[in-house]
C-alpha cells in the first residue's frame, strides 16, 4: 500500500487549517515541493492564504502570490461570465442554471480563493439550438460539439453548455436519475446574486448530486484531485444530520450511492479537519488511506500522472460510474468489443489501431506497471458499490 508523503501530509494540514479552522501544526521543510502539489490539485489559493506567513524565502514569498494573485483574477473573471451568461439567458427568454464552479465555491470560507476553470451550464433540450443560436450572435465561437455538450469561447473564456449529466450508467437507473436530476434542476435553482450579478445556481439537493457524480465521474476515468474532495467536504460541512436526511439519505439510497456520499465525507473528516456528522458512519482506515493516496497520485483531472489516461479502458467503461468487480484484463476486453461495436470495426482491427499508433508514436504503450496500478484502482473504486442498491452498507 502507498503511504502519504510529508508534504502531502502537510497540504492536507493546511486546508484543513483553511476549510475548518483546525489548530494544525506548519512545519515545512520545503515550500517549493508543497506549492507545487497544492497547484497539481487546483488548491494553490487556498494553500497560499493559509500558509504565507510560514514562508521565509522572500523570493519563493512574491513569486507564489503572484501566481495565487493570478488564480483569483481568473475566477474574478469567470463570475463576470456567469453574470454576462445571465443577461443573456434571461434577454433571451432561456431558462437555464449554472453548476460546478460558482455553485461550489459558496459553500467555502473564502469563495474566492477556490479556483474555477470555465462556466459550465444547462438548458432544457427544446432550448439547446436556440441557446447557441444567442452564444454566437453574442460573440462566442464554438470550439468542441460533443454529444453530451458543447463549448464556447469568447476572450480567453469557456462557456460548456450541457445537455446531460456525466458519471451516470447506461442503464435503467441511469436513466432513472438523469430522468429525476433534470426534469426539476432549472425550475428548483436559485438566484444567487454577486457582485458580479446574478447567477442561476441549483438548490443544495441538485448540487449535492452533481458533486457526487461528477467526481465519480473523474474518479473512473483520469482521477480526481483535492479539489474535488474539498468541494464536498465544505458542502457536506453545510448540512445538519437532520438536512441530509431530509434531502439525500433517501434518494442516494435508492441511486446507489449512499455508500460512496458516505466514504467522501469520511475521507474528508479524517483528512480534512471536516466535522463528525452521524450519517457517515465508520468506514475502515485503510480504505480511506487507499483513496487519499489514489487522489494525492492523480492531481486535480490525472495532470500528476499521464499513465492514468491508459488505465481507464481497464477499470470501467469510459463516461460511467460503474466499476464492477473482475479482474483489469477482463475489463480491458469489453472495453475492446465496446469500442468495436462503437466504431463499426472488428475487435482485431481495433487492437490493430492500438498498435499503429503506438508505432506512430501517438501513444504510448500500456506496461505492466499501467496494468497493475489500473488492477488497483479498479479493485478499491469496486469496493465503493457505485450504483449497486443493495449494497449500500459501510460495514
Amino acid at each position: 500500500m502507498q503511504h502519504l508523503s510529508g508534504t502531502q501530509t502537510s497540504l492536507l494540514a493546511i486546508l484543513s487549517k483553511a476549510l475548518f479552522k483546525k489548530e494544525v501544526n506548519i512545519a515545512v521543510s520545503d515550500w517549493k515541493s508543497l506549492f507545487r502539489e497544492a497547484n497539481f490539485h487546483k488548491v494553490f489559493p487556498i494553500v497560499f492564504d493559509a500558509s504565507k506567513e510560514y514562508v521565509e524565502d522572500k523570493d519563493l514569498l512574491e513569486k507564489a502570490a503572484r501566481f495565487s494573485r493570478r488564480n483569483i483574477a481568473t475566477t474574478v473573471t469567470l463570475n463576470y461570465a456567469h453574470a454576462e451568461l445571465h443577461r443573456l439567458m434571461e434577454k433571451n427568454g432561456i431558462p437555464y442554471v449554472s453548476f460546478k464552479g460558482l455553485s461550489s465555491s459558496l459553500y467555502y470560507p473564502k469563495p474566492e480563493l477556490r479556483n474555477s476553470g470555465d462556466v459550465d451550464f444547462f438548458v432544457k433540450k427544446a432550448d439547446f439550438e436556440r441557446c447557441e443560436v444567442v452564444l454566437q450572435t453574442a460573440g462566442f465561437v464554438c470550439e468542441e460539439h460533443e454529444g453530451k455538450h458543447a463549448s464556447y469561447i469568447k476572450d480567453g473564456i469557456t462557456l460548456e453548455l450541457h445537455r446531460t449529466l456525466n458519471g451516470m450508467p447506461n442503464n435503467e437507473l441511469g436513466e432513472k436519475i438523469r430522468r429525476e436530476l433534470l426534469g426539476d434542476i432549472i425550475e428548483t435553482a436559485v438566484c444567487f446574486e454577486s457582485g458580479q450579478g446574478k447567477v442561476m445556481i441549483p438548490d443544495k439537493f441538485h448540487h449535492g448530486m452533481i458533486l457526487l457524480l461528477h467526481t465519480l465521474s473523474h474518479m473512473t476515468g483520469e482521477g480526481f484531485g483535492l479539489r474535488h474532495l474539498c468541494d464536498w467536504a465544505v458542502f457536506d460541512a453545510s448540512l445538519t444530520d437532520e438536512e441530509f436526511k431530509a434531502l439525500f439519505e433517501e434518494k442516494l439510497k435508492e441511486y446507489g450511492l449512499f455508500r460512496f456520499a458516505r466514504i467522501l465525507s469520511l475521507c474528508g473528516e479524517k483528512y480534512l479537519g471536516s466535522s463528525k456528522k452521524q450519517w457517515h458512519g465508520e468506514a475502515d482506515d485503510g480504505m480511506l488511506e487507499e483513496l487519499i493516496c489514489d487522489i494525492m497520485a492523480s492531481g486535480n483531472f490525472g495532470k500528476k500522472d499521464a499513465d492514468r489516461k491508459s488505465q481507464i479502458k481497464y477499470i470501467a467503461d469510459r463516461g460511467e460510474g460503474t466499476v464492477k468487480g473482475g479482474s483489469a484484463l477482463r475489463q480491458g476486453v469489453k472495453t475492446i468489443r465496446k469500442k468495436a461495436r462503437l466504431e463499426h470495426k472488428s475487435e482485431p482491427a481495433v487492437v490493430l489501431d492500438y498498435v499503429k499508433n503506438v508505432l506512430s508514436g501517438k501513444r504510448k504503450p500500456d506496461t505492466a506497471k499501467t496494468l497493475e496500478t489500473a488492477a488497483e484502482r479498479k479493485a478499491l473504486y469496486s469496493e465503493f458499490h457505485l450504483f449497486e442498491v443493495n449494497k449500500q452498507r459501510i460495514n
